[in-house]
């Protein structure tokens, strides 16, 4: 894995992080502003055959 692969899944699991804590916190807003950044870093990993693990549920 190289330098642009490690910051990208990095990004993403912040992304997903922070749109947990949004939902948790009732923050419609927040949770729709990370769960766009988070579409646009997946749309990025897919493009660069980046493999993502798939979205948790809970």
């Amino acid at each position: 894995m190289n330098e642009f692969e490690d910051s990208l899944l990095i990004r993403v699991e912040q992304a997903e992080q922070a749109v947990r804590q949004a939902l948790e916190q009732q923050d419609e807003y927040g949770a729709e502003v990370h769960g766009a950044d988070l579409a646009n870093l997946r749309r990025l990993a897919a493009e660069h055959g980046v493999p993502v693990a798939a979205p948790r549920e809970g």
